[in-house]
């Protein structure tokens, strides 16, 4: 019976040490924010909706689970924004990715009202994003730092 369970154990970490040969991860890429987009300022959020050029060079999908990210108009710190979508990056794609970040209005800091207010009127817009997204992919989850602006 000892025999057996060697036998199995044996089989279990040559099975884990095979599939984890061909789980090699290359780092998901950003290239560019090709839109930035103030989608809605009410009195419980602001949105804002994005679009990234991301390149995934994996063989396999990787999906955006979560992210911890800071939102920032004219370098003050609006809040603390959310990824509203559930996003699928494809294998072996590079695809312009639409989302849309969410702050509640009760994470946005006083001082910062008067220049959301300002954005209604104004054609340009200076965001920035700071923080990282979640993505998981075959039960691994990886940090992907954020970082950038728009003018």
């Amino acid at each position: 019976m000892k025999i057996k369970n060697k036998f199995t154990d044996a089989l279990i970490l040559l099975l884990a040490i095979v599939n984890t040969s061909c789980f090699q991860y290359k780092d998901v890429e950003i290239i560019e924010i090709s839109q930035l987009t103030v989608k809605e300022i009410s009195i419980k959020a602001i949105q804002i909706e994005v679009a990234l050029q991301i390149i995934n060079p994996n063989r396999f999908n990787i999906s955006i689970t979560d992210a911890d990210l800071v939102l920032f108009f004219k370098e003050k710190k609006i809040g603390i924004a959310n990824i509203k979508e559930k996003i699928i990056l494809t294998k072996k794609s590079n695809e312009i990715h639409r989302f849309t970040i969410q702050t509640n209005i009760k994470d946005v800091s006083s001082e910062t009202i008067p220049l959301l207010l300002g954005l209604l009127t104004k054609s340009k817009i200076e965001f920035g994003v700071q923080g990282n997204i979640n993505a998981k992919a075959k039960g691994v989850t990886k940090k992907i730092p954020i970082d950038f602006k728009l003018k």
